[in-house]
């Protein structure tokens, strides 16, 4: 660790540098919100060096393993952002790989930290004993809603070590205005910027073979574009293969009769991905970071409920959810995506509202972690 530093410990991967760019945004405002001279050892996925992240060099980076003991150093373990509780993927990802994480923590009897993380209602008899192995002994936790704090509860969580904040995104602050390198991005894909535009992020992942969900979320496109709007697929997962986003909007765009494009995916810096949706008319999403994305970039999205997450961020937001990814009605997300465009000055009133309440809630994030906080915060 670089000497020094006020405080020493280990963030533990809970995604970091896979090629989400979800992840990068979590990180990026959770350290610009930490003290300056806070010094970490930071795990993360290997694929950081291959798709060119960026990250500080206060830090100190270490690839992740499941099998690598993060506690040897004898300092505090901090999980930062993502939804390392759910069991919507089955056990092995996330909550047996953060279980393995931290269980060197609980051995040390050092203190870890969840700090500013998604909970997931866990029903599996098998994933609560899960959960019940290392989790449940965390020294603290800060969740994104209240529906993450009733599952800790029901999983046995003390309420007193628990504290409502929100997503760490809601703090990111661009450093560049990218709307004019956008603007010529757009133009590049042949994109009409006085035209409406639709950017689409869809997901294949364990929903990879419902071609017939496909075919409606096409079957709405087309109309859209038949009504004057342009259609763009933005991958949010950069990572190639047919579980990642590129091959869902293949596949996607291969049901369409009309025209549309894919931005290429690979590793945009943030801000120009904020530049992007910022020309956005309206967003169609199924990632929970695409939606908060598209209202950081002042835009609003449509987005299918994916997971207790995105179900719980709109409901947050105030904005219905369209569909689900099992269950999708081409007409009524075409309808739906329409009636929002009618309503979108108020509804972009409405939603710089329910972004300075979840980016004030997002300070207290660092509640149980003073040790973190900047200088004369009083968070």
């Amino acid at each position: 660790m670089a000497r020094g530093a006020r405080t020493n410990g280990v963030q533990v991967c809970t995604g970091l540098g896979a090629g989400n760019l979800g992840d990068e945004l979590m990180a990026a405002a959770f350290w610009n919100h930490i003290a300056a001279d806070v010094r970490l050892r930071v795990e993360a996925f290997e694929d950081y060096r291959n798709l060119g992240f960026t990250y500080p060099t206060r830090h100190d980076y270490q690839g992740a393993s499941c099998e690598a003991d993060l506690a040897r150093a004898g300092v505090p373990g901090y999980a930062v952002g993502s939804t390392p509780v759910t069991e919507l993927w089955g056990l092995g990802w996330p909550l047996q790989a953060i279980t393995r994480r931290l269980r060197g923590f609980q051995q040390r009897s050092l203190p870890y930290h969840m700090v500013g993380i998604g909970v997931d209602a866990i029903e599996g008899e098998e994933a609560r004993a899960l959960f019940a192995e290392v989790l449940l002994d965390a020294t603290s936790w800060t969740v994104r809603t209240e529906s993450c704090r009733d599952a800790l509860l029901d999983l046995g969580v003390a309420g007193e070590r628990i504290q409502t904040g929100a997503d760490w995104a809601w703090l990111y602050e661009p450093s560049h205005d990218h709307r004019d390198w956008a603007a010529a991005e757009w133009k590049s894909l042949g994109i009409d910027a006085r035209r409406p535009l639709v950017v689409v992020n869809v997901v294949n992942e364990i929903w990879a073979h419902r071609d017939d969900v496909k075919r409606q979320i096409a079957g709405a496109l087309d109309h859209l574009a038949r009504e004057g709007l342009q259609v763009a697929f933005f991958c949010n997962e950069v990572r190639p293969g047919a579980y990642y986003d590129h091959a869902a909007a293949l596949a996607t765009q291969g049901f369409m009769a009309e025209r549309s494009t894919i931005v290429a995916p690979g590793i945009h810096p943030l801000d120009r991905v904020l530049g992007l949706l910022s020309h956005a008319t309206v967003t169609l999403s199924q990632r929970y970071h695409f939606t908060v994305e598209s209202v950081l970039a002042g835009t609003v999205p449509v987005s299918i409920a994916r997971g207790d997450k995105l179900s719980g961020l709109l409901a947050e937001l105030g904005l219905p959810a369209a569909g689900t990814m099992d269950e999708q009605d081409g007409a009524r997300l075409a309808r739906q995506t329409l009636d929002t465009l009618d309503s979108r000055h108020a509804t972009l009133a409405m939603l710089e509202n329910r972004r300075a309440a979840l980016r004030e809630r997002a300070h207290l994030n660092l509640a149980f972690v003073p040790e973190l906080r900047r200088a004369g915060s009083d968070r």
